[in-house]
């Protein structure tokens, strides 16, 4: 049995419960051992900063059963900055496999000329507030690591 079917399986028996509650659940559970409120809106998004310097957003997806996790790294300067195309490159040494942001998938958003960290898993996936934690703790490490590397290569310039 591969991968693909075992999460199948473990879907399929997940599938008599209510997955949003679920991970309602374990989000209000994790965010007990953070010392924090943590919970659903009505627009299914959770948002909290991590050491006052990750802002951490979570979403339920109601249709995938899917949640996807995403933190501002910082601003790019603009698509035509003369230091864009660096910036661009550097951005995908950073994603290969085995590269410091690990399983998180580094995305410009043009219109807000900012670069998310972000990934996505099954809802059924994040089962209790230790993986939860494990998986917050990957995103906030990838994008400390994207933000040394860009003070490093792109230092910001005094007027």
């Amino acid at each position: 049995m591969n991968k693909f079917d075992l999460l199948e399986q473990r879907e399929s028996e997940m599938s008599a419960s209510d997955p949003k509650a679920q991970f309602s659940d374990v989000l209000a559970e994790f965010g007990a051992l953070a010392k924090q409120d943590i919970s659903l809106n009505e627009d299914g998004i959770a948002t909290f900063a991590v050491d006052d310097e990750v802002l951490v957003n979570l979403q339920f997806l109601e249709e995938s059963r899917t949640v996807v996790a995403f933190a501002p790294v910082g601003g790019f300067g603009g698509t035509a900055a003369p230091d864009a195309g660096e910036k661009a490159l550097e951005l995908l040494r950073l994603c290969k496999l085995g590269g410091p942001v690990g399983e998180w998938t580094l995305a410009l958003d043009a219109d807000a000329d900012l670069v998310l960290a972000m990934d996505r898993r099954l809802a059924f996936e994040i089962s209790s507030a230790d993986a939860l934690a494990a998986w917050i703790d990957s995103l906030v490490r990838a994008v400390r690591a994207v933000r040394e590397r860009f003070a490093e290569r792109f230092p910001e310039k005094e007027d």
